[in-house]
């Protein structure tokens, strides 16, 4: 994982430009579904307790999903390679990925209040069968969370239908379960940091979240192609204080 940090760190140096561009175009493009999020977050905040963290994962769930979120993983997957992807040809990519990008959003955003609103039923049944089906949904969040965060990776590289998607995304996370946990943790840190600053929603935290995804999603890819990645070209902090000497 050290290595899978390295990797993204300087990669998201390489393109600090890009990193921000991208994530103001995503932005943009994803104002309904901000908007939305936001007006989840304000009813959960006024309720409290499970309401509140049932607004803070549903917010997420529309925000993660959007269908311009195809568009960064596009351009990340693009540096991941150590290529580059115009603004143009993001666009393009966006714009053929938006109905298959919708419907797997969509379905993100049910599922998530699908089992939330399961939790709140078996919550008012109680007793031990309350508590053993409440438990239950916690475990099925949890898998969708984990199967989430290959969807967008998986659509962008693969190319293929929404349920072919959520198929290969299902397998990938059952036999990467250490770096499935790990995208879900940074993406609540990423998400956690641009709640928190407001500012970083729209300038870094999404396109930062879908490089680090890309960057681990690549390093995968060799145990199911038989493929080895060139070798990186080792790099000195010197490059962060004189990068014109790398």
């Amino acid at each position: 994982m050290s290595a899978l940090l390295v990797r993204w760190a300087w990669t998201a140096y390489d393109h600090l430009g890009g990193l921000v561009g991208y994530n103001l175009l995503w932005s943009a493009f994803s104002l309904p579904w901000i908007l939305a999020a936001y007006a989840l977050l304000r009813i959960g905040f006024a309720a409290g307790g499970f309401v509140f963290v049932s607004s803070l994962i549903l917010a997420w769930a529309l925000v993660a999903g959007a269908p311009a979120t195809a568009m960064l993983f596009a351009a990340a997957a693009a540096w991941a390679r150590g290529a580059d992807m115009h603004w143009r040809q993001a666009l393009m990519v966006g714009r053929a990925f938006f109905w298959r990008a919708l419907f797997l959003g969509t379905g993100l955003f049910a599922a998530c209040a699908l089992i939330l609103g399961n939790m709140v039923f078996y919550r008012q049944l109680g007793g031990w069968l309350g508590a053993l089906l409440g438990g239950l949904m916690v475990w099925f969040l949890l898998l969708v969370g984990l199967v989430a965060v290959f969807v967008f990776p998986v659509l962008v590289t693969q190319e293929g239908s929404a349920w072919a998607t959520l198929r290969q995304s299902l397998l990938l996370a059952v036999d990467n379960l250490k770096y499935a946990v790990v995208f879900l943790l940074v993406a609540i840190l990423f998400a956690g940091l641009g709640l928190a600053s407001g500012l970083g929603l729209f300038c870094g935290a999404p396109m930062a979240w879908a490089l680090f995804v890309s960057v681990g999603f690549r390093a995968l890819l060799p145990k199911y192609t038989g493929q080895t990645h060139p070798a990186d070209v080792p790099r000195r902090l010197r490059e962060l204080i004189r990068p014109w000497e790398a």
